[in-house]
């Protein structure tokens, strides 16, 4: 979801069309209302549930810290008071009540039941609440236009007890009586410590209260307040002098010099805090002049007249001309040349550093404009043309507030010493990580420690949270698998690094590296596909005018605001011609419970009209000018379109019955090809990348969108390379990231910081290049021929089964039993089948490689998914536009003489445990031997390939020889006795394809051991 603003937002109503959610009387324009801010159901964002002020005010603990409340320090200053008080005084302004508990104000805000079904999800960690779970819900106000009332927003008990919400006894939850008594006794226990903490929260802020607020007697020190009961304290050695020199005069010396810094700083806040509510006075005197004088027009053309941002709603033009006419004229933002604005304590750009992205920029000590405020020139507003004659050309500086007083209040002591009470925040969170992060895995239990966390470096059930490196995913499948299975959410290690960063336990769902099954079916009529949610899949279709296709996907991805949004725009022409369809649906990628959709009938050439207008007012771009590549520009704010390539009628696999079933191909060959073209394979691996599945079906993204995509990874690379760490390389990153997730629709967008997450990416583009390929290959046109034997002759590949006594298979069969590498005991290998292939014109390409001496028949492995795009065109060299990071000896075709080696990048599953592998000839020549990591560009002269020399090779004496003198290197692993390598086995790269001539085709079942 896009990132949380704070929970609250207080400000005075601009209209008086909201009405309030605990009375549901109106809120009357520029009444003093607070919000509580929540997710649309609606839309990728949040939106505000107003309220009167006072109606909120009346409860207790519903506001903890004015950090928490959006526009504290723009209200008028008895309002800031007002919210000030609640927050320092919990127990004022509530209804009365014998101890600190909220179970008698807020019976109708919870309620305790068992989950009468598995469809609800827990609204803090996102996962599923099974049936005859335990759950409590918070009665919130609908945001659904379409109902009116109180919706309950479900948690697991855990969960909900963990928010410290409740601080009263469990038994006086509603619905605590509906339980059984196995049930109630868990619930307790769970709650014990929450309950505990919270209680005993709120018994020391009301005895702070209550003790500082008592006068003290005569003779008693005056200057210290006496904070909670009072106790003989031990006093600490740093504390003391020596017994025998601490006397009555060094103890009153002591005394006294704490007494006055107290009161130096007691006296100083009282000072700021005048000054402040002098400065308050001042804004709102302006701001209240204006709205009586002062025009809307008339408040855009001041701004404009000294350069500031005209746009945005009245009461925030008001805000603007008030900051300028007290302080002074902002400069624009150093970064990207846009507007600031004073928001939270600072001031803060209302730009854009790019189409990509939002500025990010803010500031306590802004630039001014020099001279003075300036008013339209023709202007004959008299308030204006007093004003301006009256104003001082020495401006005022804007004084901030400090940090909240209740966070002051919180992290310092009465002698004014700083206490960390962050110092638990993250407590009861029980952090797994398994392989290798950023960080060591001894500095993160010590950071994950100091934070009152709990720290397991394997997989346990007491786990809250499993991090890991996304580039080592496969590597540690089995923990995954485990995590997986044991609904512990999977996250990256930017969860850590953000929590520690801001000091509180973050929601994990933007973390997360979890796959999500959601699909949407194709059925392909003319050159496009009618979505299915539409409705009309089987009596409509695509708009077509000649090169007009009105259908389009948009996407929108920004980091840095956490927008991850789509758009889907459709003209549906009915099939009897009569008459059309606009449909359009919207929502956040991978989350299907955000976002709408909106079907509306009307004749061709409105529909034409509406669709046109609806992408200029998404894009910011005519239709035309992306129809045609003329001068479309992504605009700041605005979607991207994704170039769509249907390559697959999804809807015509599920009407042929049996698929092979009219083959003319043999029977192994037919299963060979079922695995080659299961679609259910494809969105497998597009899960894996967690690629957006629900709305960009199979084969959509185009050839192009993969080309942009190595294009933007590759400026990452230069980037992260880069040595300096200044704000600009931090922006430049993220806006990268954002071009990549908006051309690359993923489930969960995020900064491309390192290497790792560069090689993942790459592997994802790899992948979906072959699928793309695939999906351009899979054809169901012809209902007369097979389909099977359809895609079959668009391979261009002759595959032909091995016979299982023949020598061949022998060969291959020893090859793969003899040269399993000692380290990789994950799985064992069980050879399935055996094909030889023949490439269209392979033969032709490999002539001038063939008498080349040094030609070995050498292992590669790929994904399943790969397979096709092998076939039908190869093993492949990275393209120019992929980044270099990820090729160890540069970009080639990686081979290598050990089975398992190779086998590592079939990356195969317990559940999906069938790969592919390949048996090539390939014409080494003159090896360049390397012990080291070196990126090869071009080879030194006389050298033909590269081979990287691992510590451990086949045995030469067992090594045997095919046909033409091609050498198999199917000895048993030993030691090669090379020292300093940095490689544990051999790898052999070619930079040429022509050097490589495919062999054997492989099925492989493997077996995981774990």
């Amino acid at each position: 979801m896009a990132n949380p603003p704070k929970p609250w937002k207080t400000e005075y109503a601009k209209s008086a069309r909201s009405s309030c959610k605990v009375c549901k009387n109106t809120i009357e324009k520029d009444a003093f209302r607070i919000a509580k801010m929540v997710q649309s159901q609606q839309f990728d964002g949040y939106m505000p549930l107003w309220n009167h002020a006072g109606c909120i005010l009346k409860k207790r603990g519903q506001i903890r810290t004015l950090d928490d409340v959006e526009g504290v320090d723009i209200l008028r200053w008895e309002d800031q008071q007002k919210l000030r008080k609640y927050v320092e005084n919990p127990l004022e302004g509530a209804s009365p009540s014998t101890g600190v508990s909220a179970a008698e104000d807020d019976n109708n805000e919870y309620v305790i039941e068992n989950a009468k079904s598995s469809r609800a999800t827990c609204k803090k960690c996102n996962e599923k609440i099974t049936k005859g779970e335990v759950r409590i819900a918070i009665m919130t106000e609908s945001d659904n236009p379409r109902f009116r009332g109180k919706v309950p927003g479900w948690h697991h008990a855990k969960c909900f007890l963990e928010m410290c919400m409740w601080t009263g006894p469990m038994d006086k939850m509603p619905g605590w009586d509906s339980l059984t008594a196995e049930d109630k006794e868990a619930v307790q226990n769970i709650a014990k410590p929450y309950i505990q903490d919270s209680r005993k929260k709120a018994e020391d802020s009301v005895e702070k209260v209550s003790e500082s607020s008592k006068n003290p007697k005569d003779g008693e020190n005056k200057s210290v307040p006496v904070v909670g009961k009072s106790k003989k304290r031990k006093p600490d050695e740093s504390e003391t002098l020596p017994r025998k020199k601490q006397t009555k005069g060094s103890s009153n010396n002591r005394s006294k010099e704490v007494d006055g810094k107290l009161e130096e700083s007691l006296s100083g806040n009282r000072e700021l805090e005048r000054s402040l509510e002098e400065q308050s006075k001042a804004l709102w005197k302006i701001k209240d002049e204006l709205q009586k004088n002062v025009t809307l027009a008339e408040l855009k053309e001041m701004l404009i007249a000294n350069d500031q941002e005209p746009s945005s709603s009245e009461y925030v033009l008001r805000e603007r001309c008030a900051d300028g006419m007290l302080f002074g004229a902002l400069k624009e933002c150093p970064l990207c040349g846009g507007g600031l604005e004073y928001s939270g304590g600072c001031y803060r750009c209302t730009g854009f550093l790019s189409a990509w992205s939002k500025c990010t920029y803010s500031t306590t000590n802004p630039e001014r404009q020099k001279g003075k405020w300036k008013i339209p020139r023709e202007t004959d507003n008299e308030y204006l043309l007093q004003w301006s004659k009256s104003q001082s050309r020495k401006k005022l500086v804007r004084i901030l507030p400090p940090q909240s007083s209740s966070k002051q209040s919180e992290n310092q002591d009465m002698t004014g010493k700083t206490q960390d009470h962050n110092i638990g925040f993250l407590q009861l969170l029980a952090v797994a990580i398994v392989g290798n992060l950023n960080e060591s895995h001894v500095e993160w239990k010590h950071r994950i420690e100091a934070a009152g966390g709990k720290f397991f470096s394997k997989l346990t059930r007491d786990a809250d949270c499993l991090v890991i490196n996304e580039g080592e995913i496969d590597k540690h499948k089995t923990e995954v698998e485990r995590a997986r299975n044991m609904k512990i959410p999977i996250l990256r290690e930017s969860y850590l690094v953000d929590c520690l960063e801001k000091r509180r336990r973050l929601p994990m769902d933007e973390y997360k590296i979890e796959r999500k099954e959601n699909f949407v079916k194709v059925k392909v009529k003319g050159r496009s596909s009618v979505h299915e949610e539409s409705g009309l899949q089987d009596t409509g279709h695509i708009l077509e005018e000649g090169k007009n296709i009105y259908n389009t996907t948009l996407n929108m991805s920004d980091i840095s605001t956490g927008i991850n949004s789509y758009y889907i725009l459709q003209v549906i022409e009915n099939d009897n011609k009569k008459g059309c369809h606009v449909f359009r649906k919207w929502g956040r990628v991978g989350n299907d419970k955000i976002g709408g959709q909106k079907l509306e009938k009307m004749p061709k050439s409105d529909a034409v009209h509406e669709f046109k207008r609806l992408f200029l007012e998404k894009t910011g771009n005519t239709w035309e000018s992306w129809l045609n590549k003329d001068n479309f520009e992504k605009q700041p704010g605005k979607f991207l379109p994704l170039e769509i390539d249907y390559g697959v009628d999804e809807s015509r696999q599920k009407d042929i019955a049996a698929m092979g079933s009219k083959s003319k191909l043999d029977s192994r060959v037919i299963d060979l090809m079922k695995l080659l073209f299961d679609l259910e394979t494809y969105r497998a691996a597009m899960m894996e990348f967690e690629i957006n599945t629900s709305e960009m079906p199979l084969g959509k993204l185009s050839k192009s969108n993969i080309q942009k995509g190595f294009e933007v990874l590759t400026e990452l690379q230069n980037l992260i390379n880069r040595r300096d760490s200044d704000v600009s390389k931090e922006n430049l990153i993220i806006d990268a990231s954002n071009r990549f997730f908006t051309i690359i629709p993923s489930v969960h967008p995020h900064v491309i910081r390192d290497e790792d997450e560069l090689k993942s990416k790459i592997q994802m583009l790899e992948t979906l290049q072959d699928i793309e390929i695939a999906s351009n290959l899979i054809s169901f046109e012809n209902i007369d021929e097979d389909p099977l034997d359809a895609n079959y002759k668009k391979l261009r590949c002759n595959i032909s089964p091995l016979p299982h006594d023949s020598s061949d298979f022998q060969l291959v069969k020893k090859y793969l039993e003899k040269t399993h590498a000692p380290t990789h005991k994950e799985w064992a290998l069980e050879l399935e089948d055996v094909f030889a292939v023949d490439r269209e014109g392979e033969d032709n390409a490999y002539v001038k490689y063939k008498n080349l001496q040094n030609r070995m028949l050498l292992w590669h492995g790929s994904r399943v998914t790969n397979f096709v795009g092998i076939l039908s065109q190869g093993l492949r060299v990275a393209p120019p536009e992929a980044p270099v990071t990820g090729y160890m000896f540069g970009k080639g075709i990686y081979f290598a003489d050990l089975v398992s080696k190779s086998a590592q990048y079939c990356y195969t599953q317990k559940r999906n445990p069938v790969g592919l592998m390949l048996l090539s000839e390939v014409a080494l020549g003159e090896v360049y031997e390397l012990k080291n990591a070196e990126y090869i560009e071009k080879l030194p002269k006389g050298k033909n390939s590269t081979k990287g020399i691992g510590k451990t090779k086949p045995l030469e004496k067992e090594f045997e020889h095919w046909r033409d003198g091609v050498t198999v290197p199917c000895g048993r692993p030993v030691p090669s006795g090379v020292k300093n390598s940095e490689l544990l086995y051999n790898e052999y790269v070619v930079y040429d394809t022509a050097q490589v001539r495919l062999q054997f085709l492989l099925k492989v079942r493997f077996h995981h051991k774990r």
